[in-house]
C-alpha cells in the first residue's frame, strides 16, 4: 500500500477519525458487559410492561418492552446490586449480580403483587452461572475476590494457572504473542513484546484471559488476550494496608545461604484507598501502592574481589552476596467522574524497578554483576457518553513511557571499571576469578494511542461494535561495551596498560537506533443473540508503517561505507506499509438451560516486535566470520489461523464441565536467513520463514463456591510442533563448521508440554477464614540431546526434561482488634520443596550431572568441577514462606 497521500501519522489519524464520526464507528476494546432478561408477574407469568430496572450506585438502567424484555449495556464488570420495580408490585433487589467483560448476564425476575404480599422489598441473591451461554471461544474470568483467595502476588501468576497457558505461552504459541490490555489500552512494549506495566493485584477489579479465538476488537496478537479492568472509586470510603515478610528455605546444597536460621529477606508493603472526593459531587478517587524489596534466592560467595586476576591468590572476604536482588515501587491513582449521561476518568500507573540477574559464572566473584533499571509510566484518559439506553460513545487517549537502562556504575567513565578480560578463566568449568560485566545499555519505548468508540444495541438481537485505533511509537536503543584503548601496550613492569574507553558510535560494540513507526487499526463486529444461538461476527483491518528505508541491494547493504564497486552502493528505498484483513467468527448453541456448544474460527496477525525491524540498521558487517545480525523493516505480519470446538455442561448442582478442542496453523513466523555480500562476507537478517502447528484438548471442571468449598480443575493435552522454536536458529546453526542443517520438518517446540494439570481450590468461609491451594503438574518439555545420547545423530528436541510439580498455599484468618478488621496471612510457595529441574545438561537430560566433564581438562582455579556443574539457575525456586498482616478499614 502506498504512502503518497498519507505522509504523516497525524493526517492518517485525522482522516480516520473523520470517517468514524461520519459512520458512527467504534474502536473500543472490551471493558464492560451487559445485563438482560425478562420481568414477569410471579402469579400469572405474564410479561410486565414498563418495569424499571436500575443498577444501584450508577445511572445505568432500563425498562421492559411489550414482551417484558429489558437490557442494560455499558455495565462495569464485577458484582452489582440490581433493583427492579413496577407499579403495583413489590420492589425486588437482586444482590451479587456478576457482570463479565463482553458477556451478557441473564437475570430474569418474577415480581409479586402488593395485593398478595406485604408491601416490603424482596431480596434475592444471584448465583454465579456455571455456564456462559454467549461464550463463543475459550476464556476465563477472575474477579478481585477470587484473586484475594489465591496464593498469588502478581497478575502473571494468575495468568499462568489458566488452562492452555505454559510459562507465558498461550496454546503453543511463541512468547510475545499475547496482547495485554489495561482498561482497554494495550500495554505491551513494542520493542520486545513484553508487558511494559504491571498492575498490582489490589488494583484489579477483573482479569480476563482469552486463550482461544478472540473477537475482532482485539488485534496485534496471535495466541491470546489478557484484559485487565482496574478498580474505580466506591461510594463510601474504604481501604486496606498489608505487610509481608518472608524468605526462602532450602536444606540442599543446590542453594547457598538459605539456612533456616537467617532472618527474613523480603519485605512487601501495599495499600489501597478509595471513595468520594467530597470536593466535587460524583467525583471519586482510587489510589494504591506497593513497595517490595527482596534479596532473591541466589547467593554467591565473595572468594574473589573484582580487582583479582590470579586464580590462586584470591583476596575476597568469603561473605555471601545476593546475586538476584530486586526492588519494586508501584503507584496507581485514578479519578472518576460519573454524570447522568457521561463518565470521565483519568488513570495513572507508575512503577520503578531495580534488579540484578543471576550469572552462574560470577558465583565466586558476585560483585561484578551489573544492575538493571526500569521505569514505566502509563497515563490514560477515557470519556464515555451515553446518549440513550441503547448506545454509548467512548474516547480514549493514552501515553505509555517505558525507560530501561543497565550498568555496573552510573558514570560510564568511572575509574572503578576494569579491563573486560580481567577475571576470565582459561579453563572450562571454572568460575570467574574477578572482573565485571562491562556492557551498558539504555533504551526507551514511548507509545501514544487514541481510540474512539461507539456501541449500540440496535435491536433485541443485534449489538453492533465498530472501532478505530491509532498508535504512534518512538523506539530508541543504544548499547555499548567497554574496550581497552591501549590494547597490547605494556608498562615498565611488563603489565598490560588499561585505558577505559568505547568504540566510535556506529561501530561494532557501540550502536544505536531511533525509529518512529506508526499504525492504524479498525474493526466492525456484530453480536447476534437469538434463543437458539449466539453469533459473534466481525472483521478487523490493521495497517503498520515502519516509517524508514532499507538498502536497495542486500548484498551491498552498508550504510556507513558503501562499496561503490558493486550495485546499489549507498542506495535506499522506502519500506512499504503493511496491512492485513482478519475475519473472525464465533458461534454458541445453547442446547438446554444447562449446556451449550460453541465453535470459533479466525485469522490473527501480529507484526514482529521493533527490535527485529531496526537492529543494526547501519548494516555493520563483521568481515572475519558470521557474527552480524541485522533487522528487517520490511518484515510481514506473522499469521495464525485458529479453530476451536467446545462444550459447556452442568453435570451436578454447582459443578460444570468444559471441553474444548483446538487447532492452530501458524505461518510467517520470524526466522533468520544467511546473506552473502558481493565481497564474500556473511551476515544474518531476520525474515518471515518459520511455521508451526498446535493441536490440543482441554477438559475443565469448575465447582461453584458452595458448602464452604470451591474448586477448578483443568487438564490440557497439547502437541506444539514447528520447524524452529528460536528465530535465531538458522544463525546459530551456521556458527559451527560445517554448519548444522536447519530443520525443515516439524519437531516438538521448546515449550511443547504435552500434559498439563492445574488444580485450584478454596476452603472456608469468606470474611472469616479461607485456605487457598494451587497444584500444578507439567510433563517434561523437549531438549536437544548431545549426540553421545543419540548414537552420534543429532535430533532436534529429541529428548524430554523431567516433569515438574508445584504446590502453593495461602491461609487467611480474620480477627477484630479494637473494632478494626485484621487478617493474618500465611503464604507458602513450593510447599513440599520439590526440586523441579527447569534446565538440563544435554548429555544427561538432568540438571545436576554433565557427562562432558570427562573432556574438561585441568581446572585452572580453586573450584571443583562438581561445584560448577551444580547450577541453581537450572532448578525452580525452593520453598518460600511469607507471613502477612492486613488491615481493612
Amino acid at each position: 500500500m502506498g504512502n503518497d497521500k498519507l505522509k504523516s501519522p497525524l493526517k492518517i489519524i485525522a482522516v480516520l477519525f473523520s470517517l468514524m464520526l461520519l459512520l458512527s464507528v467504534n474502536l473500543f476494546a472490551g471493558e464492560t458487559g451487559k445485563i438482560s432478561g425478562y420481568i414477569v408477574d410471579k402469579s400469572t407469568g405474564e410479561p410486565l410492561i414498563g418495569a424499571n430496572v436500575i443498577i444501584e450506585g450508577t445511572y445505568l438502567g432500563g425498562a421492559t418492552d411489550l414482551d417484558g424484555y429489558y437490557f442494560i449495556i455499558n455495565v462495569p464488570p464485577g458484582k452489582h446490586k440490581m433493583i427492579v420495580s413496577s407499579i403495583g408490585y413489590n420492589r425486588t433487589i437482586i444482590q451479587d449480580v456478576i457482570v463479565n467483560v463482553d458477556r451478557t448476564t441473564q437475570i430474569d425476575v418474577s415480581l409479586s403483587s402488593q395485593s398478595i404480599t406485604l408491601d416490603e422489598d424482596v431480596v434475592v441473591i444471584a448465583q454465579k452461572p456455571l455456564i456462559v451461554k454467549d461464550l463463543t471461544s475459550s476464556s476465563s474470568t477472575v474477579s478481585a475476590d477470587e484473586i484475594k483467595m489465591m496464593p498469588v502476588e502478581n497478575m502473571h501468576q494468575v495468568v499462568n494457572i489458566q488452562a492452555g497457558v505454559v510459562d507465558g505461552h498461550f496454546r503453543g504459541g511463541r512468547g510475545g504473542e499475547v496482547s495485554y490490555l489495561v482498561d482497554g489500552v494495550a500495554v505491551n512494549d513494542a520493542y520486545d513484546g513484553g508487558v511494559s506495566i504491571q498492575v498490582e493485584n489490589n488494583s484489579i477489579r477483573q482479569l480476563e484471559v482469552i486463550s482461544g479465538t478472540f473477537n475482532a476488537e482485539y488485534g496485534n496478537a496471535m495466541s491470546g488476550i489478557v484484559n485487565i479492568i482496574t478498580k474505580d472509586a466506591g461510594q463510601n470510603y474504604s481501604g486496606s494496608a498489608t505487610a509481608y515478610a518472608g524468605k526462602y528455605y532450602s536444606s540442599t546444597n543446590i542453594y547457598q545461604n538459605l539456612d533456616a536460621a537467617s532472618s527474613a529477606r523480603s519485605a512487601d508493603v501495599q495499600f489501597s484507598f478509595d471513595g468520594p472526593t467530597k470536593l466535587i459531587r460524583n467525583l471519586g478517587f482510587f489510589v494504591s501502592g506497593r513497595y517490595v524489596s527482596d534479596e532473591g534466592l541466589y547467593y554467591g560467595k565473595r572468594v574473589y574481589n573484582m580487582t583479582d586476576s590470579n586464580p590462586f591468590l584470591p583476596t575476597g572476604d568469603g561473605k555471601y552476596v545476593a546475586m538476584n536482588p530486586s526492588t519494586r515501587k508501584a503507584l496507581n491513582g485514578k479519578l472518576t467522574y460519573q454524570g447522568e449521561s457521561w463518565k470521565a476518568s483519568w488513570n495513572t500507573i507508575f512503577d520503578d524497578n531495580e534488579n540484578k540477574y543471576y550469572d552462574h559464572a560470577f558465583q565466586w566473584a558476585p560483585d561484578g554483576l551489573m544492575t538493571h533499571y526500569r521505569n514505566n509510566l502509563l497515563n490514560s484518559f477515557q470519556f464515555s457518553l451515553i446518549p440513550n439506553q441503547s448506545s454509548f460513545f467512548s474516547l480514549k487517549l493514552a501515553y505509555n513511557m517505558s525507560d530501561y537502562k543497565g550498568y555496573l556504575y552510573e558514570d560510564e567513565y568511572d575509574s572503578r571499571y576494569l579491563d573486560p578480560k580481567r577475571g576470565i578463566p582459561n579453563s572450562n568449568y571454572t568460575f570467574r576469578q574477578g572482573g565485571q560485566q562491562t556492557s551498558r545499555y539504555e533504551r526507551h519505548t514511548y507509545t501514544a494511542m487514541a481510540q474512539l468508540a461507539y456501541e449500540s444495541q440496535i435491536s433485541k438481537e443485534h449489538k453492533i461494535k465498530m472501532g478505530v485505533e491509532a498508535n504512534s511509537y518512538e523506539i530508541y536503543n543504544h548499547g555499548k561495551d567497554i574496550v581497552n584503548l591501549t590494547e597490547g601496550e605494556l608498562d615498565f613492569n611488563n603489565n598490560e596498560i588499561f585505558t577505559l574507553g568505547y568504540r566510535e558510535l556506529g561501530s561494532p560494540g557501540n550502536q544505536f537506533y531511533k525509529a518512529k513507526p506508526f499504525g492504524i487499526s479498525s474493526y466492525v463486529q456484530d453480536k447476534m443473540e437469538y434463543d437458539i444461538m449466539i453469533v459473534n461476527l466481525g472483521v478487523r483491518f490493521d495497517y503498520f508503517n515502519s516509517n524508514t528505508v532499507m538498502p536497495v541491494d542486500m548484498r551491498n547493504p552498508y550504510q556507513k561505507s558503501p562499496n561503490p564497486d558493486f550495485p546499489g552502493a549507498g542506495q535506499t528505498v522506502k519500506v512499504d506499509a503493511k496491512y492485513q484483513i482478519s475475519p473472525r467468527l464465533g458461534l454458541s448453541f445453547p442446547i438446554s438451560d444447562n449446556g451449550a456448544i460453541h465453535f470459533s474460527y479466525g485469522h490473527f496477525f501480529q507484526m514482529p516486535t521493533m527490535q527485529y525491524l531496526y537492529q543494526n540498521n547501519d548494516y555493520i558487517i563483521d568481515q572475519q566470520s558470521l557474527n552480524s545480525v541485522t533487522g528487517n523493516p520490511d518484515l510481514k505480519a506473522q499469521k495464525t489461523v485458529k479453530y476451536e470446538l467446545g462444550l459447556q455442561q452442568v453435570i451436578f448442582p454447582n459443578l460444570a464441565l468444559d471441553l474444548s478442542v483446538y487447532y492452530s496453523d501458524i505461518r510467517n513466523l520470524l526466522a533468520t536467513e544467511i546473506i552473502n555480500t558481493y565481497e564474500g562476507f556473511k551476515y544474518a537478517r531476520f525474515t518471515n520463514k518459520d511455521y508451526a502447528n498446535v493441536t490440543g484438548v482441554i477438559v475443565s471442571l469448575d465447582k461453584r463456591f458452595a458448602d464452604y468449598f470451591s474448586m477448578k480443575f483443568d487438564y490440557t493435552l497439547q502437541i506444539a510442533e514447528g520447524n524452529s522454536s528460536d528465530p535465531m536458529a538458522v544463525f546459530n546453526d551456521n556458527q559451527s563448521n560445517p554448519p548444522v542443517e536447519s530443520e525443515k520438518a516439524v519437531v516438538p517446540l521448546d515449550w511443547d508440554q504435552r500434559h498439563t494439570i492445574n488444580l485450584s481450590a478454596n476452603v472456608g468461609e469468606p470474611g472469616d477464614w479461607v485456605v487457598g491451594f494451587i497444584a500444578r503438574y507439567g510433563s517434561g518439555t523437549p531438549f536437544t540431546e548431545d549426540i553421545t545420547l543419540s548414537n552420534s545423530v543429532r535430533f532436534e528436541n529429541g529428548g524430554r526434561k523431567p516433569s515438574t510439580v508445584y504446590f502453593d498455599l495461602k491461609a487467611d484468618k480474620n480477627f477484630k482488634l479494637l473494632g478494626i478488621d485484621f487478617h493474618a496471612i500465611l503464604l507458602v510457595y513450593n510447599l513440599f520443596d520439590i526440586e523441579n529441574e527447569n534446565g538440563v545438561y544435554a548429555t544427561t537430560g538432568r540438571a545436576g550431572t554433565d557427562l562432558n566433564i570427562k573432556y574438561a581438562g585441568e581446572i585452572n582455579g580453586l573450584n571443583t568441577i562438581e561445584e560448577f556443574v551444580l547450577n541453581p539457575g537450572m532448578y525452580s525456586s525452593p520453598r518460600q514462606i511469607k507471613l502477612g498482616l492486613s488491615l481493612l478499614f
